[in-house]
This record gives C-alpha cells, structure tokens and sequence, in this order.
C-alpha cells in the first residue's frame, strides 16, 4: 500500500518499483490524500488530475487507487494527527497490506503535504491492528537541492535498499507522461538519470526481514 499526497507522486520515486511489484505478482493499492485539484496548471482541474492518475496506474500495474477528501495545499496538522491517521489505519486494517511505501519525513523537497501524509502513515501503521511487515520511506530529492541548501539538505540520502528500475524505466517515463497537465519539470531530467530508486526501511517484522532479503526487487545497499 503507498501514501502519497497527489496525483503524479505515485510515479516521481517510486513508479519502476511499483510496476515491478506488480510485475511480480503483487497487488499494489495506491492512495492519495488529496486529488491535486490545488496545484493544476491552467486548463486542468482535478476531473482531469484524477483520469491521468488513473491513465498512470494502469501504465504502472496498479489496479486500484482510492483519492481522499483532504484539500491539496491545506493539509493541517490537528487533520494528520487525526482524522488522516484514522482514516490510514481504516485502510491498512480493510487491505492488511504487507507492505507500507510512503514519503520520507522531509516530503522530499518540505512540501507540507507530503511531511504530513508521512507522519499520518507512520503512526498509521504504529497504531493499526493489522502489523504491517514492511515499511518503507521512499527517497527522492530534486536535482540542483544540494547544492542550492547545503545546510538544509543531508548530503548523502539515508538509503537501506535500491531498486534497479532500468528494465521498466521507458513505461515509467510512460506513467509520468500521463501527468500532461502539470507539465512536470522532471519530464525533462528524469528520463537521462533514473536508473534507480531509492528507499529507507524504518521498520520490519521477522517476516518482512526476510521479505526483503529474499527479494529480487529491493537490494540492501
């Protein structure tokens, strides 16, 4: 199961791993916080975010995807502390996943939506009744942060694991295509440098130890 926070961060650092789970077998459930309707370039709103969402689900093997009511751009705290991780764990504990993928605590770049929807998963998956094998923070920093923030930005990623995303790396610049409407600026330099995507475990099970050390898809770095 992913948390993320709007339509398009489903494929930014994560979408290679997600069509290789899919790929392999496994049942991969996306949810949104928000459907991005905040954020839209001119032209588009969130009707058309939501069907480019699902045009870059079906690209990436994901048969489900669920959008919640939060507004993008006004995500609070007292919401993330609350209703957000509540409606979190009513979700782990209906799909019982094995496996939880969301932003790290930075939200990748300090977007506050994203920041949140990390906290809420994580106390999600401490809180919920079903135990969660796995979870994972998904690592991503836009080129050019380290060298703008020097005292912002760590200057290596704390990654655990790695996936070699070279074998679907042209269906995932396929999935971020299908955002046409944000005119994403990684549409330009992702495609020259995303061999890789990038993880770190925050927690596991027995069980999922030995998930991912069995695993053909993540690598211990």
């Amino acid at each position: 199961m992913c948390f993320f926070a709007h339509p398009d961060d489903e494929v930014v650092a994560g979408g290679g791993t997600i069509r290789q789970l899919a790929d392999n077998g496994d049942e991969v459930v996306v949810v949104l916080a928000t459907d991005g309707g905040g954020s839209v370039k001119k032209g588009a709103d969130a009707k058309t975010r939501k069907k480019e969402l699902a045009d870059s689900c079906r690209i990436l093997g994901v048969k489900e995807f669920k959008i919640l009511k939060y507004k993008d751009g006004e995500i609070t705290n007292s919401q993330v502390w609350g209703e957000m991780t509540e409606e979190f764990i009513v979700l782990i504990e209906q799909y019982k996943p094995e496996a939880v993928m969301t932003f790290d605590h930075s939200g990748w770049y300090f977007h506050l939506d994203h920041v949140g929807v990390s906290l809420a998963a994580l106390r999600a998956v401490q809180k919920s009744n079903h135990q969660v094998d796995v979870l994972l923070f998904n690592l991503f920093h836009p080129p050019g942060t380290k060298s703008r923030w020097p005292y912002v930005y760590q200057k290596k990623l704390p990654v655990t694991h790695e996936v070699d995303i070279r074998k679907v790396k042209e269906i995932k610049i396929e999935a971020i295509k299908a955002h046409q409407s944000q005119q994403l600026p990684f549409m330009v330099w992702l495609p020259g440098g995303m061999d890789k995507e990038y993880f770190q475990l925050v927690l596991a099970s027995k069980k999922g130890k030995i998930w991912l050390e069995k695993s053909k898809i993540f690598k211990k770095v």
